[in-house]
């Protein structure tokens, strides 16, 4: 049975499988990788939440090959993907299973950064709000939180466009449109995105400050903040 966030039952495919769902998704992950304000040399304390099969996280290790990674998902079978795709990193990259806000992150302080990508759209308005929170408190002075993810628009016609753009966009990597938008349609039962404008809200009512959004394309966004320092 696939969990949310799986999308695929078979963790084996999702990495192919989500380039055809998601647009741009290298740029997505670039976009963020990009925003840090920390030298690629620095030693730094990353956690990623709903790592999935450790694609950013491998990202993230050789961006900065000083720094060491929290990765935490839910799934077995994505962090038995994480695990083999890690490896070559050795003790830099400490795979966790649990979930947020429940499980991660704890009120350390320890955190340079605290990332995410396609996770964070699967709470609902209470959980996000009690998820900034917590990251807030898991960030050491100055530390960054960025999300790459999926955002809802308010305006009906605009949600259409978005979905047209993705099925065309899958169309367009070759996949079997109809059987592939059943699956993707499918994880949509453990969806409940919100707007770009509400999360950026949020995370100032929370406490972050230089709140922005980074990049966008349709319906996927990079946005974060740092704690002050």
């Amino acid at each position: 049975m696939k969990k949310p966030g799986e999308v695929f039952a078979d963790a084996s495919v999702y990495d192919p499988g989500i380039e055809a769902i998601v647009p741009r998704y290298d740029e997505l992950h670039d976009a963020l990788l990009n925003a840090p304000p920390h030298d690629r040399d620095r030693s730094i304390r990353v956690l990623e939440l709903g790592a999935g099969t450790g694609e950013l996280t491998a990202k993230l290790l050789t961006r900065f090959p000083e720094s060491t990674v929290v990765a935490v998902d839910h799934s077995e079978q994505m962090l038995a993907e994480a695990e083999r795709k890690l490896a070559t990193f050795g003790d830099r990259a400490q795979l966790a299973r649990g979930a947020f806000p429940d499980d991660y992150p704890d009120a350390s302080g320890e955190y340079d950064l605290v990332v995410s990508s396609l996770a964070i759209h699967h709470l609902d308005e209470a959980d996000k709000r009690a998820l900034f929170d917590a990251v807030l408190a898991s960030l050491a002075p100055g530390g960054w939180f960025l999300n790459a993810d999926v955002v809802r628009f308010d305006a009906p016609h605009l949600e259409s466009l978005a979905e047209d753009m993705i099925e065309n966009w899958v169309r367009a990597k070759g996949w079997e449109e109809r059987d592939f938008m059943d699956e993707w349609e499918a994880s949509d039962d453990y969806d409940d995105p919100s707007t770009l404008t509400d999360q950026l809200v949020w995370l100032r009512e929370s406490g972050f400050e230089a709140v922005t959004s980074i990049w966008q394309y349709y319906n996927f966004a990079v946005y974060g903040g740092a704690k002050p320092a």
